[in-house]
């Protein structure tokens, strides 16, 4: 009896093997956080079916797991085709002794120590070695589908992977790899590359890919467990999973809570809610506090990403001063946006571990909205790798990011200015002409009046058009104009009762 359950075990292993020399599975840093274990399963709309790991293969993989990773993905805001292209490769089309033993189709990590230790594959620094690793085991197939998504919506760094913050599955598949979850440094293009070569895609826009080559007489409903009978199973007639139906689904992002966005020229035409409107019958609406106006900082502590069908809106729970109780939620339109430009930018970096700053998951009070990773004074390695730059204009004021791997963290945003081999970006200054005449004000709404010209100066401060009383022939005076060195874009200082506010060169008409 151990002799023939040897042998079977070295068929097992050699069945794999082949396997992995045409596919070779990678592993990955999925292992912060992890409540996969314990992960509730939905299996609403799913037939009560059950997928045994031994029977996948590479012709029938897609037959059996694609309806319900569809589903699955399409229910955690992910990309369909991103999900089984990352269960085919990490698990060598459940072939990998990893899935057969374990039903952990993506090698999400245990970190309760819970789990089965098996040696894996890792990448240092382009070189790829052997180490062992616990991994996490689930009691079948679709728990291991759906601990995937569980683990993508814990995990706040994985936000910019879902499909309401990413345009397209192959930027979906460039995120995943920056946000440290594969050391493969080829992994995104490999995911991308498989994605195309099996039609993927197709699962993304709810339909299911034909396959000539696959078995005609596979079942694609996935009703192939046999409970306690060795009778052979009628053929089933092949399904397409359904279109997926709007639902209400909305996405949180957490941070710090002490990020500021501006209220926008036309905040009051969108209402104060006690949640993000649509996702709960009890909605309640507030009004706004008349003292306040658009130059008006709030305080935001999470984002509300609301999918309904193909509709998407972005809302953002807020406070009105930094030591206020109450929060309120609010459209993403009555809020003014920093910009974020994002840069390519590959180079060994080193931090100066001496300034009292700190890492984040994302850019400091951009639109993602961030959590600290860690103090500065805890980067003592000698140099990190960076992989983007980020330029972020909050009212004027530029300020550069880079993001840097860090070893057993992740991906996380530092500022330039704490790092020591940086060349940082310099300005051009402004310049001024004395320069006078007069001019009509043209869709001025749409421009902020400022004491000086924007950049020029930390302190430059902005006056709501509310507090200035507009000419009612809109012809106003003018008596010096700038051209901002940042984007040599050029500005006029005019006159409103008798005071002077600088004004960018759109809102008048000469």
């Amino acid at each position: 009896m151990r002799n023939k359950n040897i042998a079977k075990a070295f068929l097992s292993v050699m069945t794999v093997s082949a396997v992995m020399t045409s596919f070779k599975v990678l592993d990955v840093n999925a292992d912060d956080n992890n409540k996969s274990n314990n992960s509730s399963v939905d299996v609403s709309n799913t037939n009560n079916v059950s997928v045994i790991s031994s029977e996948l293969n590479s012709q029938n993989f897609f037959d059996k797991l694609g309806p319900l990773a569809q589903r699955i993905a399409n229910k955690n805001d992910l990309y369909p085709s991103l999900l089984l292209a990352q269960a085919a490769i990490e698990s060598a089309y459940g072939q990998s002794s990893l899935t057969q033993s374990s039903n952990n189709l993506f090698g999400i990590k245990a970190t309760n120590g819970q789990g089965i230790n098996t040696p894996t594959t890792e990448f240092s620094n382009g070189s790829s070695y052997t180490t062992n690793s616990t991994f996490s085991t689930y009691p079948d197939l679709l728990s291991s589908l759906q601990g995937y998504a569980d683990f993508l919506n814990n995990n706040i760094r994985y936000s910019n992977v879902h499909r309401s913050m990413t345009p397209t599955v192959e930027q979906a598949a460039i995120n995943i790899q920056a946000d440290g979850y594969a050391t493969d440094p080829a992994y995104s293009n490999k995911l991308i590359s498989f994605i195309n070569q099996n039609n993927l895609k197709t699962y993304d826009s709810g339909s299911v890919p034909s396959n000539n080559d696959q078995d005609n007489n596979t079942q694609n409903n996935i009703n192939t467990q046999n409970n306690n009978s060795n009778q052979a199973q009628p053929a089933q007639p092949v399904t397409r999973p359904e279109q997926p139906k709007q639902e209400n689904i909305t996405k949180y992002v957490g941070s710090d809570g002490k990020e500021t966005f501006k209220l926008s020229n036309k905040y009051r035409t969108y209402k104060l809610y006690n949640h993000v409107k649509g996702t709960m019958r009890s909605i309640r609406s507030y009004g706004w506090n008349k003292s306040l106006n658009s130059s008006k900082k709030v305080f935001v502590d999470c984002l509300g990403i609301r999918n309904y069908g193909k509709n998407e809106s972005k809302w953002y729970r807020i406070r009105l001063s930094d030591h206020s109780k109450k929060k309120y939620w609010v459209y993403s339109k009555a809020l003014e946006m920093p910009k974020v430009n994002y840069i390519k930018e590959n180079k060994e970096v080193s931090v100066n571990t001496n300034t009292h700053s700190n890492v984040y998951n994302h850019v400091y009070n951009s639109p993602y909205l961030s959590k600290k990773v860690k103090e500065n004074k805890d980067l003592v390695d000698d140099s990190y790798h960076t992989s983007l730059k980020a330029i972020i204009d909050n009212d004027g004021i530029r300020t550069e990011w880079y993001r840097i791997y860090i070893p057993g963290t992740g991906n996380a945003w530092i500022k330039s200015k704490d790092l020591l081999n940086i060349t940082r970006h310099k300005e051009a200054k402004n310049n001024y002409n004395n320069k006078s005449g007069y001019a009509y004000l043209n869709n001025y709404g749409k421009y902020r009046l400022y004491n000086n010209i924007p950049g020029s100066s930390k302190k430059a401060k902005v006056t709501n058009w509310d507090n200035v009383k507009v000419p009612s022939d809109y012809l106003i005076t003018y008596d010096k104009s700038g051209v901002k060195g940042k984007d040599n874009t050029n500005w006029y200082r005019i006159n409103l009762n008798n005071k002077n506010y600088w004004i960018a060169s759109g809102a008048l008409k000469f």
